[in-house]
């Protein structure tokens, strides 16, 4: 817990000495140790996160023999879903380190690296920034669950700046990085047609909520009409149908448009008029707002395609610590309103840590809390792998879904 204590401090007292200054020397230093301090808590812990109790066992079972290689890739992607980049990723490590540890590592150098280069180029309250990544539960998510998604989305958000930027053929390339991670990466390909929507106004956030209702209403015979249609071989297949069962009842669907058709979609509305940005920065604001939206259309009727939102998480972030930050020029008009939506944005990041597990009578935090590294190894983390089998095995059709008629 201490650990996570003194990157709250510190952040918050960063934010405040140098976030409304422009860019320095020491601003500098400080946010590449801001960087450095999450990539050492993530690479060095040990058992913190489900899908890592998950992963740190399956490391045990990666061949050492090159003969074995072929047999462990093209098995993994047919029977588990797993990318060949992961697989590869693994094998390397365990050829040349033997340890998970070295795995870890990897992940939080590119992931946290790419996030935090992003954090800079758009926002100059890169602490508070900082800080929001890691209350709101995407650090640990990140680092420690959707770890295989992690480097895909650190892929895309690179790719998705140097797009607008005018380095289309960068982009796709990236794309096809991240696919060797993770098939969701395949969401990325909107991104380039989000470019053809305005701005996000009053009117399109009711028109978004709207197509997203109707989208709802209609999404059975769509979902149906899919899995009838994929082949049993097709990568991923049975995860998609997994996803799919998830669909919401009348009550999920309109929790999640109140986070984030009502509640996102309006800080980044607000956001916008906030001043001292370049055109430039401009425009990739609305490429972005639009990404998303799109995005949440689709998520709010069908929850189980959740992870989709994961690629916007960045920009999430981005655009929640400018509307914070420039709380000054943001409270003048609409107080009320403006402090209700960044009260919906802190309310839902607590509800991710205060979630329970009932069959192990467990909140979420406890995957995280308290904080064991390496040299914690005598630790009995075995409690987290059972709240990861609990989560992974308990009957999906909770927490607002309908299922699949």
């Amino acid at each position: 817990m201490m650990v996570y204590a003194i990157y709250i401090v510190m952040t918050l007292v960063l934010s405040a000495l140098y976030d409304r200054l422009d860019d320095s020397s020491g601003k500098s230093k400080w946010y590449a140790f801001t960087c450095l301090f999450l990539i050492l808590i993530a690479g060095f812990r040990n058992g913190v996160g489900g899908d890592t109790q998950f992963y740190m066992r399956d490391f045990d079972g990666v061949p050492t023999l090159a003969s074995d290689y072929p047999e462990y890739i093209i098995g993994n992607i047919f029977t588990r879903s797993f990318m060949p980049g992961w697989s590869i990723l693994n094998i390397v490590c365990k050829k040349v380190f033997n340890s998970f540890y070295a795995v870890q590592l990897f992940e939080s150098l590119i992931v946290n690296c790419c996030i935090f280069y992003l954090i800079k180029k758009y926002t100059r309250h890169v602490f508070l920034c900082a800080l929001l990544y890691g209350i709101s539960g995407y650090f640990f998510i990140f680092n420690t669950e959707v770890m295989r998604e992690a480097i895909a989305i650190a892929c895309i958000g690179i790719g998705m700046y140097h797009y607008m930027r005018g380095n289309k053929a960068y982009f796709f390339i990236l794309v096809g990085i991240a696919l060797m991670f993770h098939l969701s990466a395949l969401v990325a390909l909107l991104f380039p047609l989000t470019g053809l929507i305005p701005r996000i106004s009053l009117k399109i956030i009711i028109l978004s909520f709207c197509i997203s209702f109707v989208f709802w209403i209609v999404s059975n015979t769509v979902i149906l009409f899919l899995i009838n249609h994929l082949p049993d071989s097709f990568p991923g297949a049975e995860k998609i149908i997994s996803y799919a069962d998830q669909e919401n009842n009348i009550f999920g669907f309109f929790e999640l448009a109140l986070r984030y058709l009502v509640g996102m979609a309006g800080i980044i509305y607000f956001a916008q008029f906030s001043s001292g940005r370049t055109e430039k920065m401009v425009s990739d604001y609305v490429h972005y707002s639009t990404f998303f939206l799109g995005i949440a259309i689709i998520v709010c009727a069908i929850s189980g395609f959740y992870r989709f939102l994961n690629y916007t998480a960045v920009f999430m972030l981005i655009i929640t610590s400018e509307f914070i930050g420039n709380w000054k020029n943001q409270l003048t008009q609409f107080a009320f309103t403006k402090v209700v939506l960044v009260c919906i944005f802190f309310f839902y990041s607590g509800k991710y840590f205060y979630r329970v597990w009932p069959d192990v009578q467990r909140h979420n935090y406890e995957l995280f809390v308290p904080y064991t590294s390496i040299l914690d190894d005598h630790i009995d983390t075995e409690y987290r792998y059972e709240m990861w089998q609990d989560a992974v095995t308990k009957d999906r059709k909770v927490n607002n879904s309908r299922g699949l008629k």
